[in-house]
């Protein structure tokens, strides 16, 4: 398995400025997406989004190679969202407009084209932070527990833990609404 994200990158730091543009389009907008997880306002997610790339381009040389450069990416996001919910505690929050809401459910049409994960991520959506965000990053966005554990700051272990009994509880939520999806 190629890494697309990495190839990308690298061809960024080799001077391709499209090859920026083209990462962009690979992940801006499921990071706005897992970002908005943490915000809860499209707006600030997307400007946390353009954050996470504007640390790519000041700081290129941190990309180690040890991971994937989705699960780099996503963990620079994440950081980025838990720094702005800290300052946002501290500060004030402001609500989600209705028109925030249609611009998230416009986002999520877009990654999210099948049916059936339509109505999983609506599940998914009832269950606590940390079962949201490792079932998230494992079957939405396709990431290993190894690297899903990285982005989220927890062990292996916690996070295989935490994965099944997400799926336990993403199973009940979905019996509860009447829809059986097989792959839980």
């Amino acid at each position: 398995m190629t890494d697309e994200g990495k190839r990308l990158f690298l061809e960024y730091l080799d001077g391709d400025e499209t090859a920026l543009g083209k990462l962009l389009d690979l992940y801006g907008a499921s990071l706005v997406l897992f970002i908005n997880r943490f915000v809860g306002n499209v707006s600030v997610s997307e400007e946390l989004m353009e954050d996470t790339f504007c640390e790519l381009i000041l700081h290129p040389k941190r990309y180690s190679g040890k991971s994937s450069f989705k699960t780099y990416l996503f963990s620079i996001g994440k950081n980025k969202a838990v720094d702005h919910v800290r300052r946002a505690a501290k500060y004030g929050v402001v609500p989600l407009e209705e028109e925030e809401r249609e611009e998230l459910s416009c986002l999520e049409d877009a990654v999210i084209k099948d049916e059936e994960k339509k109505e999983l991520y609506s599940a998914l959506e009832t269950l606590n932070d940390d079962y949201k965000n490792v079932l998230y990053l494992h079957y939405f966005e396709d990431i290993g527990y190894d690297d899903v554990s990285r982005i989220i700051g927890k062990s292996q272990k916690q996070v295989k833990n935490l994965a099944y009994r997400a799926r336990q509880a993403l199973k009940e939520e979905l019996e509860r609404r009447g829809f059986v999806y097989e792959n839980i």
